[in-house]
């Protein structure tokens, strides 16, 4: 009896689709970061929550200030807390392979969404997909990156993995990048690509649509190309509260002019109105 459920159990387990790892979308180079990833999403953990907790856990390791937490690593044990020391590591050596030289970025953060934890899953991933690098590059050269200059302010309202800004900022280095998103994930996709790539600005977590709509916000390597400061040269990151927030600020004095213009317009428009009843005007009419 037991000699004919044990081959059968066998299979079950190896064939389960539950179980079965599934390797097929996910691009050759990113196997060894999932090959560790999943020792935390393979059985137990949801990957959209691996992910997000690991974004976390860079993010609280390059604050300086504090100013943010790891609290969602209590969901994690003991055991599992290392592992994502494992995933730092796979991930620095991936992207020591593939940003060699100027002008080159990679998003390994936006790739691995894309092919494994948007499809696995729990929780809804709003079936997102990037856009392709070889388009961003192409996109940040409409936009006038690699004229040489610097000290701009760069916007993507809909910044996803932060694929558009790191094309700018790999073509045209010294601007400012201002990055937005309604999806948290997306947002901490994007700070822990500006930390790794050095690219400085700042992601906030809203509905660009309704700016005012504030979640969270990040400052990103604010000093680190400023000699004079403790942080010169090495990556870091802190909150952001929204009154600090350039993306607040300049929305916030763009709506008091807009305000401003709809005041003059319509005291304009009641001057005209009070001068046509006080001063009618009489003429003749006439069809021929």
């Amino acid at each position: 009896m037991h000699t004919r459920v044990l081959p059968l159990l066998h299979v079950r387990l190896k064939f389960h689709p539950k179980i079965m790892s599934t390797t097929k979308n996910i691009p050759t180079d990113l196997h060894p970061f999932h090959s560790v990833f999943e020792k935390l999403s393979y059985y137990k953990h949801d990957p959209a929550e691996v992910l997000d907790t690991f974004l976390e856990w860079v993010m609280w390791g390059f604050c300086p200030d504090n100013s943010l937490d790891w609290n969602s690593g209590k969901r994690f044990s003991e055991n599992e807390r290392p592992i994502f020391g494992e995933l730092f590591q796979q991930w620095a050596l991936l992207m020591n392979a593939k940003v060699r030289g100027e002008k080159e970025w990679f998003d390994m953060f936006g790739t691995y969404y894309e092919a494994y934890v948007a499809g696995k899953s729990r929780r809804n991933c709003k079936g997102q997909f990037f856009t392709p690098k070889h388009v961003c590059d192409f996109k940040a050269k409409i936009v006038g990156a690699g004229d040489g200059e610097t000290g701009l302010n760069v916007s993507d309202p809909c910044c996803g993995s932060g694929r558009f800004l790191l094309a700018f900022h790999a073509h045209a280095p010294g601007n400012y990048l201002l990055a937005e998103d309604i999806d948290r994930t997306c947002c901490l996709m994007t700070v822990c690509n500006f930390i790794i790539h050095g690219a400085v600005g700042e992601v906030v977590h809203h509905d660009s649509l309704r700016p005012n709509s504030w979640f969270n916000g990040w400052i990103v390597n604010e000093h680190l190309n400023n000699p004079l400061h403790p942080h010169f040269g090495i990556p870091h990151v802190r909150k952001l509260e929204q009154e600090n927030s350039l993306i607040h600020n300049v929305w916030k004095r763009r709506t008091q002019e807009i305000q401003q213009q709809k005041r003059i317009a319509e005291t304009s428009k009641t001057v005209m109105c009070s001068h046509l009843q006080t001063n009618p005007q009489y003429q003749q009419l006439t069809i021929f």
